[in-house]
Formats: C-alpha cells, sequence, structure tokens
C-alpha cells in the first residue's frame, strides 16, 4: 500500500461521506424557479423549490455513473442522482474533486438498466487529509475551475455578439450569396487507416464534438496544407452531425468527412457565422436522405444563399470584430491549457504526491 503523507488517513467512503438518493420531481410538476434541478444527465431545468441547501453536488446514478454536478446554489436533485447529505465534518468541494477524479463507473448493479448504488461503493478506499488541506486542495482546483468558467462565459458571449453585429448591419442593407462563394471547402482524407498511434491527432467528427478521448487516432502521415487544420481554422462536418467548428487545438490533421473552411476574400468571423447561420439549412437536407448516414453535396453549398453586409459594411465591422474574434481563439486555447492542468494537478493532489504550495505556484505561472 501507497504510503500516505503524515495526518492523511485511509477511509472508506461511507466514513467520509453519507450519499442520499435524490427526490422524484415528475417533468409535470415542475415550475420555472431559481433553483436548478439535477440529473444524471446533469441540469434538468429550474423549479422555484429547493430541497437541498447549496453549495453542493450530485453524482449520477443512471447515466453519466459516478460523474460530479456541482452546484453553487441551492438545487433539487432528481431520483438518479445520489446528493451529499452528509459530510462528517469534511470539505465539499473537496469530496465533489475526489469523485471527479475517481472513476466509479464499474460499481453499478448490473441490471438491464445499470444504476449506481450507495451500497457498492461503500467500502471504495479515499485518501482523507485534514480539513485545512482539503479546504487548500479545492480552493486551489477551484480557481483553475473559476477560470475555466468565466473563459467559457466569454467563448459563448462573442459569438453572440458577432451575430447581433451582423443582424444590424443585415438590417441596413445586405447582399445574399452562395455559401460557397465565401469559402473553399476543403474535404479530408481518409487518414485513420493503418494509422501510426503517433504523430497529429487526425479530427474525425466526434474528436469536434466530444474533444479527443481513447478513441482518437494519430498519424504521422504527411498531408496536403489545405487539408491540414492549425489554431484558429474553421471546420465543418457534412456527414453524419453537420456542424460549424473553430478549431483551437495544435495543428492536425483533416479526416474525410470534414471540410476545412478556408475563407474567400472574406474575415474568417463572418464566414464562421454565416455558415452557422445555414447550418440549419445543410442539417434538414442531411435529415432527408434516406441514407444509414445523412450528408449534404457541394451542389448545397452552391444553392443555399447566406445573407451579407455590403462590402463597406463588412470593413467597418472587421475593425472591431476582427480583434473579438482573435480573443475568443486565445481564450478557448486558455481554456484547454487551464483544464489540462487541473486533470494533471487533481489526481496528484488527491494523492498527496503534491502538496497545496507546488499546486499553488502551478496555477499562478498558469495566470501570468
Amino acid at each position: 500500500m501507497t504510503s500516505l503523507p503524515r495526518a492523511w488517513r485511509r477511509r472508506s467512503l461511507s466514513d467520509f461521506i453519507l450519499l442520499q438518493r435524490g427526490f422524484d420531481l415528475p417533468k409535470t410538476k415542475r415550475r420555472p424557479g431559481p433553483f436548478r434541478v439535477l440529473s444524471s444527465g446533469e441540469s434538468s431545468g429550474w423549479h422555484d423549490e429547493a430541497p437541498v441547501k447549496g453549495p453542493g453536488f450530485v453524482v449520477g446514478r443512471a447515466t453519466n455513473i459516478g460523474r460530479p454536478t456541482w452546484s453553487d446554489e441551492d438545487y433539487w436533485p432528481l431520483n438518479t442522482v445520489l446528493y451529499a447529505k452528509n459530510l462528517f465534518g469534511n470539505d465539499m468541494r473537496f469530496a465533489y474533486y475526489w469523485f471527479l477524479a475517481t472513476d466509479l463507473s464499474a460499481y453499478n448493479s448490473g441490471s438491464v438498466q445499470p444504476m449506481l448504488n450507495r451500497n457498492y461503493i461503500a467500502h471504495v478506499a479515499i485518501d482523507v487529509p485534514p480539513l485545512s488541506e482539503q479546504q487548500g486542495i479545492a480552493a486551489t482546483l477551484a480557481a483553475l475551475d473559476d477560470k475555466i468558467k468565466s473563459n467559457q462565459r466569454l467563448i459563448g458571449l462573442i459569438p453572440e455578439l458577432i451575430r447581433a453585429r451582423v443582424n444590424a448591419s443585415l438590417e441596413l442593407r445586405k447582399e445574399s450569396v452562395p455559401a460557397s462563394s465565401m469559402a473553399r471547402f476543403v474535404n479530408g482524407g481518409a487518414y485513420t487507416k493503418d494509422a501510426t498511434g503517433t504523430g497529429r491527432m487526425v479530427i474525425r467528427i466526434a474528436d469536434l464534438n466530444s474533444g479527443p478521448g481513447p478513441s482518437t487516432v494519430y498519424n504521422d502521415l504527411d498531408v496536403p496544407e489545405e487539408k491540414t487544420a492549425r489554431p484558429g481554422d474553421i471546420l465543418m462536418s457534412w456527414s453524419g452531425s453537420l456542424g460549424v467548428y473553430r478549431w483551437a487545438r495544435d495543428e492536425a490533421i483533416v479526416n474525410q468527412h470534414i471540410f476545412r473552411v478556408i475563407p474567400s476574400g472574406y474575415p474568417a468571423w463572418l464566414v464562421f457565422d454565416r455558415v452557422e447561420a445555414v447550418i440549419e439549412i445543410f442539417q434538414a437536407i442531411a435529415k432527408d436522405k434516406a441514407t444509414t448516414m445523412g450528408h449534404i453535396q457541394r451542389g448545397h453549398l452552391d444553392s443555399t444563399f447566406v445573407d451579407l453586409p455590403t462590402s463597406d459594411a463588412i470593413r467597418q465591422l472587421d475593425a472591431d470584430l476582427g480583434p473579438l474574434w482573435q480573443r475568443l481563439l486565445l481564450s478557448e486555447q486558455e481554456v484547454l491549457k487551464l483544464v489540462s492542468l487541473r486533470d494533471v494537478l487533481l489526481p496528484e493532489l488527491l494523492s498527496g504526491r503534491l502538496r497545496v504550495p507546488e499546486a499553488e505556484r502551478a496555477v499562478e505561472e498558469a495566470f501570468a
């Protein structure tokens, strides 16, 4: 057994936290209100009552088994989750991070519909530092999460601001052009076959939607420049799950069923916004196709028109929106950096291999 830092103790989970199943709340009885309703699928709406005082967290027991969801305010935990009823004097946020770092997905009832049974995890070991160190660990990790959330809010707001400014300009004067005239839509290649497992990431649609994971493919191939994605590039999936994306990760290889969208004389922020504005049209076309995997064809890029401000208006907008587009990329890259740092620090802090002062210095460097 790995030795623990001085004053740390190894406990069973049931000695550290008392978990309670959530409460029933049929959709017919949910009412608009200030309190989040938390299910295994995270947020399931709002209610005007909150049986549990926050801040606190729930743990998925139906889907997202064992995964915690934090709430800063009072909340209603549905019966598809477990919530912390008693922490026996331990720190709530430290407990949240322990669940975040611990894979409990195997501890389910094994029924047709797997469920996390609190009795099944009662014996799981948890290494518990003194309360003051629990609080220090939680505060260090929470500082990263707060910065991540701040960036994510900005990431959500900037495209909304761009859309609002474009729409306001369109109300004054506009022209309509085929989507295909705004950019070159370069299809990726079949680059997953015989992958080496090293080198650059091969971007598939799953990677665009969920980020890289255990099934992500890496390859040492040399591919044409136009099939290479770099930070700031626009990508569009045109088969299966259609969507428009900003690439913020390291240089990667674009796989088939994904267009690299290369602007043709228009600012990147405008191309992204205008393609995103008509993506529902492309999604409807793909949905109507009688195939196992709906898709669009290049002709649909020619036949689908987008509204554009005048050339003069675009130049004026670019003075404000161009720098915002760059700030958007920086925020996305910073989120990736901070999430990576948090995921590295998390197991090290919870095991005692890394102590709070060293972690605090790493966080300060990341914020510098």
